[in-house]
């Protein structure tokens, strides 16, 4: 029998996993009817010849073999195994390689994953006040100029496994370092879409879950101070398909420390929840209405609470100089309560270029024993408006805006300044009753009246630089009105 010309082989690198296996079944194949042809072969040209029902079960089988190799080839997989576009990858317990369902090839996650982020907020503040207001804030109503490093944090987030993701955040801008979100969370649960676990911003105001990097002014608004904001426990949130109305509630300790700890067996327990929608969403978000409605109820630990608000700006380093410390202008005092709840309105629109957003709330605090109930109100309006022409986006996830993004980063050799913005805001606080001045409670303050003028320089996404006016117009019943001007500077840098 004459052979045909020696085989030539030519390797091809597979270009993906699919190919490489197919390249193998390919060759597969080859082997197997070369086998096949020597087996029929044989016979013809050997000395000992098969029997014919030998040769006829060999034949048999191979055929068989080389079927289930075409079709495995023509298919692009194993037997058993799902289809390759698929399937990636994974390590299983024992170490060997298991399929994991719906994943691209070569698409398996390693987990857990870390991302460092960190920003700073370094301040200037200079302050010039009225004989009138330095009595009414007592001892300490002189306010000194100074800097000092507002916040200064870092923080370390990722995911633990598909749908499980965590951040551990830290600030070091005090005399020690403080917890500010520190929690972990389930995504894509069945009813609650989130579930998370930790210290975090609770559910209540849409400028309490505006991140501080976002904000448009130094400081969040005087009404601030009743908020519950970061407290330890359990919550969910989720919205409807398309983002058009989102909802979270939560349970917590009330009130917590700087490190998220909460103790004590009187009370000491509380919940938050807020329902937004947009009624108005056109032009993806370049015309829209928000509405919100939020509300919280608290049992304070030791049936005491305390509300406080500074002129919305704060030059904080209690030690080792409190000297430079801003007092509150506004101050209820330690008030024995049984419970507190407040009633939060949210409207906010934007017409392109221009925002506007106001809240409203009212928080009653309910005294042990027969003592009146006092209800402390608070709101603000602010407007914004891009110079420059940027949009400010909305976040439909969260129900807040997002960030200012400049058209062109900051580069003067090409002729780009990054974004410029201008905000105002006026916001009105009254957080002592006629009880509290009948009772000769001591406090700085009746009601505050602010009025804030921003200026906003958006070198990049991650640079900012912030200049506030503020005019802060204190009431009080014994010392009558008084002002203070206060003028402020801030640099931003995070990443």
């Amino acid at each position: 029998m004459v052979l045909a010309s020696p085989l030539r082989f030519r390797w091809k690198e597979p270009t993906n996993n699919t190919d490489g296996f197919q390249m193998k079944m390919f060759w597969h194949v080859k082997l197997l009817s070369m086998l096949a042809l020597l087996c029929i072969g044989a016979p013809l040209v050997g000395q000992d010849l098969q029997p014919d029902t030998d040769i006829e079960w060999r034949l048999s089988q191979l055929e068989n073999e080389i079927q289930m190799l075409r079709t495995q080839v023509e298919t692009g997989n194993q037997p058993g195994m799902v289809p390759a576009q698929e399937a990636g990858w994974v390590i299983g317990n024992n170490g060997s390689l298991v399929p994991c369902i719906d994943c691209p090839p070569g698409a398996a996650k390693k987990y857990p994953t870390v991302q460092l982020t960190g920003f700073f907020h370094l301040d200037g503040v200079y302050f010039n006040q009225n004989q009138a207001n330095r009595t009414t804030l007592g001892p300490s109503g002189d306010l000194q100029d100074g800097w000092d490093f507002r916040r200064a944090r870092l923080a370390a987030k990722g995911e633990l496994a598909e749908n499980f993701s965590y951040i551990m955040e830290f600030d070091f801008a005090s005399s020690q370092a403080t917890f500010v979100d520190v929690w972990a969370q389930y995504s894509n649960a069945p009813i609650f879409q989130n579930i998370r676990i930790g210290r975090w911003r609770q559910p209540y105001g849409m400028s309490e879950l505006t991140s501080i990097r976002e904000l448009p002014f130094l400081e969040r608004s005087s009404g601030f101070a009743v908020a519950p904001f970061r407290q330890t426990g359990l919550g969910f949130f989720g919205s409807n398909e398309p983002d058009r109305v989102t909802w979270a509630a939560s349970v917590f300790r009330y009130p917590s420390d700087g490190f998220g700890d909460n103790a004590g067996d009187n009370g000491g327990y509380a919940g938050a929840g807020r329902l937004t929608v947009l009624p108005v969403y056109t032009d993806d978000g370049e015309r829209l209405i928000h509405m919100g409605f939020d509300y919280y109820y608290a049992n304070p630990s030791q049936n005491s609470i305390r509300f406080a608000s500074q002129p919305e700006i704060q030059v904080v380093d209690v030690a080792p100089n409190p000297s430079i410390s801003v007092p509150p202008f506004v101050d209820t005092g330690n008030v024995p309560v049984d419970h507190v709840d407040s009633l939060n309105f949210e409207l906010a629109a934007k017409y392109g270029r221009f925002v506007i957003q106001s809240e409203a709330r009212w928080t009653r605090l309910n005294q042990r024993g027969n003592g009146p109930t006092e209800v402390i109100e608070n709101a603000y309006v602010l407007v914004r408006y891009s110079l420059t022409g940027e949009s400010l986006k909305y976040n439909k996830k969260n129900a807040v805006f997002g960030r200012v993004v400049p058209i062109h980063d900051f580069n003067p050799y090409c002729g780009y300044w990054g974004a410029w913005e201008l905000a105002a805001r006026y916001s009105y606080a009254d957080f002592n009753g006629d009880w509290l001045a009948a009772s000769g409670t001591p406090g700085p303050g009746r009601q505050m009246g602010d009025t804030t003028l921003g200026l906003n320089w958006y070198l990049n996404a991650n640079t900012k630089f912030q200049f506030n006016y503020i005019y802060s117009d204190l009431n009080d019943p014994t010392y009558g009105s008084s002002f203070a001007d206060v003028y402020a500077v801030r640099c931003q840098i995070d990443y």
